[in-house]
């Protein structure tokens, strides 16, 4: 039988990219992800000063609780035993009644608390670590472990959310054209059928192909192409022995221009199927392909 490919693409524009012109360190945010779960948030993430702020509520998945005080403008925000004190447009902070200082204050934004992540993420001994192959922001306290059964999971769906949810890590020099500003806006993940341990990640300049291993997502191969897949203008990494222009021929990518989810894939039979959807989360471009079952 042909060898099918499952592509998913996304597109939505309430995960709009928003970008620096900080030529020292360009930086542009598509998504948060907190302890392996991709937190869907009604402001995006902005930057400022070449600081990523997220709003505040999206530390409710560390166990972090906060009170706003409307008069002051300062958020207190309190992890066990400790707090933080932080004041709109002051760089002034307190831990646990102590000054310190702040790169970048908090802001409002459309009626939202946003606040320094990386700041808040060393005070309270969280690790933050920006993923610039797909502008994909990953917090996780101490206590985060990978969720091995996921990733295992019979259901292909939840496998490949959990395994989208895995920062990606390189063992070689990334390609850097991949990851400018704005090329993350169009994005997709490709898979084989049957198959949650390896993708394809594309966004508009070119492609990162990924094995799960033991619980990492390990980039394999990055390249840009030319006249198609087989048209290789640069890479990096190393070339897979599958063949990854194979993969193309039942694969058909949609960038839907009214932030909708679309999947396009090919059934048993070999007819194209297409799948559309709205997206609450990041996570929701993974979509469970009907009549799908995991190979063996």
């Amino acid at each position: 039988m042909k060898k099918v490919i499952v592509f998913v693409f996304f597109f939505v524009l309430t995960f709009q990219t928003l970008a620096i012109a900080d030529a020292a360190n360009p930086i542009s945010v598509n998504a948060v992800n907190v302890n392996g779960k991709f937190i869907a948030t009604d402001v995006s993430p902005i930057i400022k000063d070449g600081r990523v702020l997220v709003p505040i509520r999206t530390l409710a998945s560390l166990g972090v609780t906060y009170q706003w005080d409307s008069k002051s403008q300062s958020a207190l925000i309190t992890k066990g035993k400790d707090q933080i004190k932080l004041t709109a447009n002051k760089k002034e902070a307190f831990k646990n009644n102590k000054p310190i200082l702040v790169d970048v204050p908090v802001q409002m934004t459309q009626g939202r608390i946003l606040v320094p992540i990386r700041f808040v993420s060393e005070n309270f001994g969280y690790k933050a670590n920006y993923e610039k192959a797909r502008s994909i922001l990953f917090i996780q306290d101490g206590n985060y472990k990978v969720d091995q059964e996921s990733l295992q999971a019979e259901d292909l769906q939840a496998a490949r959310q959990a395994a989208i949810s895995l920062p990606i890590q390189f063992s070689f020099k990334s390609l850097s054209s991949l990851e400018k500003p704005g090329a993350n806006k169009d994005y997709g993940y490709a898979f084989p059928r049957g198959d949650s341990s390896r993708y394809m990640y594309s966004n508009n300049v070119g492609h990162t192909v990924v094995e799960i291993k033991n619980g990492v997502a390990k980039a394999v191969w990055q390249f840009t192409e030319g006249n198609g897949l087989d048209d290789i203008v640069s890479s990096a990494g190393q070339r897979p022995s599958y063949n990854y222009v194979e993969w193309v021929t039942d694969i058909m990518m949609s960038n839907d221009e009214n932030g909708n989810i679309k999947a396009v894939y090919k059934d048993d039979k070999g007819q194209q199927k297409e799948i559309t959807a709205k997206a609450k989360s990041y996570i929701d471009v993974i979509q469970s392909i009907p009549n799908e079952t995991r190979k063996q």
